[in-house]
């Protein structure tokens, strides 16, 4: 079995050339990624037609809890659902630390939908850089809603708005004494809010946090309109219809009004240049002359003849002028 998934293989939407073509997109090597590049080019035409809906919020707030239940209450409505789970990495080894699939039992099994955990690589805002590549590719594969969750760093999160159409966050009750879970960064890119839990002896508590988050957004009046608050409770499965009806309300309005598509044009600028920046450094990086440069000025700054930033620089200098046809003299750059 290839390595490479063919393009007729995604689009009937087999699910072991899925993974095999996320894995491709999650690779850093030079020569994966320009594999990676020739898969996401032939899927191209069939991507973009997916909601995509960011699940964020602090970690014990439930956030696979109810991608599970809302994932299942829109695959028994004939959804077809993807789910990205954005894992913490670990600094050592780079690998995954949660297992998603463990956590959302019934929706892995389910013949409508499909999980895929993604180490995050440690990127700001919880957003790993191959998310948006394993969404196209999700939704080259036919799912119509492409469900993220970010590694839960709460108001870090703010990233995850550069690669979805709504972003939903999940806030417990009585969160940082009411008012003070409300951080401005995350709450600027929140579309949708959720008070989890709201079950048993916490329902009540649940209520009064909501109504106090709905009091408190009038205090952003910044934003163009007003933040709708929910409360659910994914345990006793109350409240997912209602949150499912306002994520398509919003999508409804933002249509109407053009923001959906003008939100997703600024994400095109983004991927530009995000892609740009990654094509760049893996070049950077897999260079054998920069490699024994950086070798060569790491003893340098050891030794105390050259600073940190003029290292920098010069490899920068280096970089610029390398060619295939020249090899710049690294021993003398110093």
């Amino acid at each position: 079995m290839s390595r490479v998934p063919s393009v007729q293989d995604i689009l009937s939407g087999d699910r072991s050339s899925l993974s095999r073509g996320i894995t491709l997109v999650e690779s850093t090597l030079l020569a994966d990624m320009n594999d990676a590049d020739r898969l996401l080019d032939g899927v191209h035409a069939k991507t973009g037609k997916a909601l995509r809906v960011a699940v964020t919020g602090a970690p014990g707030v439930g956030k696979s809890t109810l991608i599970e239940t809302l994932g299942m209450h829109l695959v028994q409505s004939d959804y077809h659902v993807a789910v990205l789970t954005v894992d913490p990495s670990s600094p050592q080894t780079g690998g995954s630390i949660l297992g998603d699939k463990t956590r959302m039992p019934q929706l892995a099994n389910h013949t409508n939908a499909f999980i895929r955990p993604s180490p995050s690589g440690n990127v700001p805002g919880g957003i790993a850089n191959t998310t948006r590549r394993a969404m196209r590719l999700c939704e080259a594969a036919g799912f119509n809603v492409v469900l993220i969750e970010t590694v839960g760093t709460g108001q870090g999160d703010t990233l995850v708005s550069q690669i979805v159409d709504i972003v939903l966050l999940m806030l417990l009750p009585n969160a940082g004494d009411e008012l003070q879970g409300i951080k401005r960064g995350i709450l600027e890119i929140a579309d949708l809010i959720a008070v989890s839990k709201a079950d048993g002896n916490m329902v009540n508590q649940a209520r009064l946090t909501a109504n106090a988050y709905r009091r408190a957004l009038h205090l952003y009046p910044e934003r163009s309109r007003v933040i709708k608050v929910k409360t659910v409770s994914a345990h006793e499965k109350t409240g997912i219809p209602e949150i499912w009806e306002a994520i398509k309300d919003i999508e409804r309005t933002a249509h109407e009004n053009g923001s959906f598509e003008f939100r997703r044009s600024e994400q095109i600028k983004t991927a530009l240049l995000e892609t740009a920046k990654t094509l760049l450094l893996s070049e950077f990086t897999e260079s054998r002359i920069i490699d024994a440069a950086v070798e060569n000025f790491q003893q340098q700054v050891t030794a105390g003849t050259r600073t940190v930033t003029d290292a920098a620089h010069e490899l920068v200098r280096i970089y610029r002028t390398m060619d295939s046809n020249t090899d710049p003299d690294v021993e003398g750059s110093s």
